[in-house]
């Protein structure tokens, strides 16, 4: 089964015009190739000339076709279409063909298979009409008639088409919508033939002697008796798309309508490669030929549009626009994999999520530079075991790498008295509070003193280190300082000499 979606209205679509009651069309080296309803009431039609229309509708508005604009908004729809059936193909520069029979199974039917797609093409702001077929030049065809034709045709007890009913009505169809060429169009016409069940009646070794190879080709892949094989498409490895706008945007508040769009469609090709960007590149182009690029970083691990749409005008209110702008692309070249996300037995996952909301909103007030984040490198020593990073990751982010394990020979743990006083002495592991250097400790008659007295309170915990290069040899203990506060404290074996850590809370 494939379905077909025809997007007759895209060339104007696709160049993000403001629709209104007025007529409008666009051009092709001075030629019409797609009007609105308006322009067609007033005599407009395809392939006419320009002095022609200009004749039949004075008020009418001329568009110059943009192609490379066109086949992005293409594309954008046939990633619609992906996360239905990954068998889909770009017919032609309106036409996408899906083959969906795979797809019905995993929907319940061909209705909630349509019923969600046709929820999806709504929010598009785009024209569409869809066909249902058996064979992908059947789908096409039918993509001139409303939905309800095609579905006349399907059973579904059998899951099949009724091919003779099929068959019928496609025998009324005239051969203007047939995709061939316009010289075999003109041929036949010359001879009288006006729709396809006068095709059908000539002899089919006729048909290719009189018309040439390919409208014979053409009718035995529309019935069937031809493979029409199809390449499908494979979404790219990384997202770029840029709108040029016909009516330039003066202020900072008329972009919200193509941002969000290139947004959207950002977040369309995420969840299709199932991929998350950490950075999204922003440039502006004005009338002046002048660029604004600036960077939007997101430490967020899920796709959301929301987030990306604050962010990017939040960093945004910082530039000044000095002229009109024209054009707006957005570039996100480097993903990685997403991260499904979990759900926390405790309520800090919401916190910490609100945490890294505020974290986005700082750097897009103050900078890319602005927050930094402590992580964890596999080093044995302290003070080597983390450093900052301006990456800052979400509660759900996961990491292969294995958390750095200090090398201990005896440890023991202190009183239980003490364990009551500060729980935070239970585990063995070193404070979260590091001084930037360690810092050397006073021995006064075998007394430790450094803003007063510290008194070890636990047996050592050795780490060895750095071996390789120049040996590292340090004896551990918790000390118990005059005022009360547990420092974490070591004796450099190499050098003969005591120094200050951490601290406890």
């Amino acid at each position: 089964m494939w379905l077909s979606i025809r997007f007759a209205q895209l060339p104007l679509e696709a160049l993000e015009i403001k629709k209104g009651a007025s007529p409008q069309a666009v051009i092709e080296n001075s030629l019409i190739v797609c009007a609105n309803q308006a322009a067609i009431q007033q005599g407009v039609k395809i392939n006419q000339s320009l002095s022609t229309t200009y004749t039949l509708s004075s008020e009418i508005e001329i568009y110059e076709r943009n192609l490379s604009q066109e086949k992005q908004r293409l594309i954008n729809m046939a990633l619609l279409v992906y996360t239905y059936t990954p068998s889909v193909t770009i017919e032609n520069d309106k036409i996408l063909l899906a083959e969906v029979a795979s797809s019905l199974k995993l929907y319940d039917g061909l209705d909630n298979l349509l019923a969600s797609l046709i929820a999806e093409l709504e929010q598009e702001n785009i024209s569409y009409q869809l066909g249902i077929g058996d064979t992908p030049k059947t789908a096409e065809l039918l993509s001139y008639c409303s939905l309800d034709v095609s579905l006349s045709f399907w059973t579904k007890h059998t899951q099949t088409f009724d091919k003779k009913l099929l068959q019928n009505e496609l025998s009324k169809l005239p051969i203007d919508l047939l995709s061939i060429s316009s010289k075999n169009i003109q041929q036949l016409h010359s001879v009288g033939i006006k729709n396809l069940s006068g095709l059908r009646e000539l002899p089919f070794s006729s048909i290719r002697k009189r018309f040439g190879r390919d409208l014979s080709e053409y009718l035995l892949k529309l019935s069937g008796q031809q493979a029409d094989p199809k390449t499908y498409i494979t979404p790219r490895e990384s997202f770029y798309e840029k709108i040029e706008l016909i009516d330039v945007i003066h202020h900072r508040l008329g972009l919200l309508f193509p941002i969000k769009r290139l947004l959207s469609s950002l977040c369309r090709f995420l969840s299709v490669k199932q991929k998350n960007t950490q950075s999204l590149h922003w440039q502006l182009f004005d009338s002046e030929k002048n660029r604004i690029g600036f960077d939007v970083l997101i430490s967020d691990s899920q796709i959301n549009l929301q987030t990306y749409l604050e962010l990017t005008l939040l960093n945004l209110e910082g530039y000044t626009l000095h002229a009109p702008i024209e054009a707006i692309s957005l570039t996100a070249d480097k993903l990685s994999e997403l991260i499904g996300e979990t759900k926390n037995l405790f309520e800090q996952s919401e916190t910490f999520r609100e945490d890294i909301s505020f974290v986005n909103k700082i750097r897009a007030k103050l900078g890319n530079n602005s927050c930094k984040e402590l992580q964890q490198i596999n080093e044995h020593l302290p003070e080597l075991s983390t450093q900052q990073s301006n990456k800052i990751h979400s509660s759900n982010a996961q990491t292969n790498k294995e958390m750095p394990r200090n090398i201990s020979d005896v440890y023991v743990l202190p009183t239980e008295e003490r364990i009551k006083a500060n729980p935070t002495l239970r585990s063995n592991t070193s404070p979260s509070w590091l001084f930037e250097k360690p810092q050397l400790i006073q021995l006064n008659r075998e007394r430790l003193i450094w803003r007063g007295e510290l008194r070890i309170i636990s047996h050592k915990e050795r780490i060895v280190s750095n071996w390789w290069k120049e040996e590292t040899v340090r004896d551990y203990f918790l000390a118990e300082h005059d005022s009360g506060v547990v420092y974490w404290i070591f004796f450099e074996r190499v050098h003969k000499q005591w120094f200050i850590h951490g601290l406890y809370s």
